[in-house]
């Protein structure tokens, strides 16, 4: 075990991510250190829980993830670490960061990282990232077990947020759960077909507009057209090629989406 991977809003302006970085590599010099993001938008935990959602499961086994967008940064909220039974680790403030992935992951155990043993001093309050986050990943990296960090807690398992369709459901009524930089809208509805033609029998609505086709790719679209596809989170989500769908259509995050069958 000596990965580990990060996602913050900090950005790359300000030294924060570097400074992480380099209390990790004191503690663990020996650990690979990867970037998923750090462009969160700031304070938006739903943003880095879909981020975290989409990329965790390209990781080896045993990696530890961090992810500090904590807009409750010094307060009461706590920080955890949850670990899967194929030894992925994740830790995070209590904030709903792990809301997506929660229900995938296996026999989870989940631990209050409160032992300041593993912690920098003086703790700033306003830094956790350096001071606590990047510390515990380290010792992790380094061998010290899950329940050496802090109290053992139960966590409530959410419900998955994803939906699927497939042949038997007349209608369903998605949302939209992301828009990525290129302003593609991705759902949270989840084909479940051999072939995607079979989804030609559906159509989309979204924003009062209507989508008959799906398409695979996005070159496929005409330019300016509002396109519907698979996309590589397995989710389907609204395009426009070249351009974006948010713009277009003035769209929000959990904004409803329906899917038909046309013969109904």
């Amino acid at each position: 075990m000596n990965t580990i991977a990060l996602i913050t809003d900090f950005g790359m302006a300000d030294g924060f991510v570097g400074t992480m970085k380099g209390v990790i590599s004191t503690i663990a010099p020996q650990a690979h250190v990867i970037d998923i993001s750090h462009e969160s938008a700031p304070q938006h935990t739903h943003h880095a829980a879909f981020v975290l959602w989409s990329s965790y499961k390209y990781f080896p086994e045993e990696t530890v993830f961090v992810v500090v967008v904590d807009p409750g940064v010094g307060s009461e909220r706590r920080i955890i670490l949850v670990e899967d039974s194929d030894g992925k680790k994740f830790i995070v403030p209590e904030n709903g960061i792990l809301r997506f992935i929660l229900p995938d992951l296996k026999n989870p155990k989940a631990y209050q990282v409160n032992n300041s043993k593993y912690w920098l001093t003086p703790l700033s309050s306003t830094f956790h990232g350096r001071d606590i986050f990047a510390p515990v990943a380290a010792h992790l990296v380094n061998g010290v077990r899950g329940e050496h960090l802090g109290d053992r807690i139960e966590l409530p398992i959410p419900e998955s947020p994803f939906i699927s369709v497939d042949k038997s459901p007349d209608e369903l009524r998605g949302k939209i759960l992301h828009s990525d930089r290129f302003g593609n809208l991705i759902t949270n509805i989840r084909p479940k077909f051999e072939k995607l033609d079979e989804l030609s029998a559906y159509s989309l609505e979204i924003g009062n507009r209507h989508i008959d086709t799906v398409k695979k790719t996005y070159a496929d679209g005409d330019y300016g057209e509002l396109i519907a596809m698979v996309g590589s989170a397995g989710l389907i989500e609204i395009a426009v090629r070249n351009s974006s769908a948010q713009q277009m259509l003035g769209l929000r995050i959990g904004d409803p989406v329906f899917i038909r069958r046309k013969d109904v």
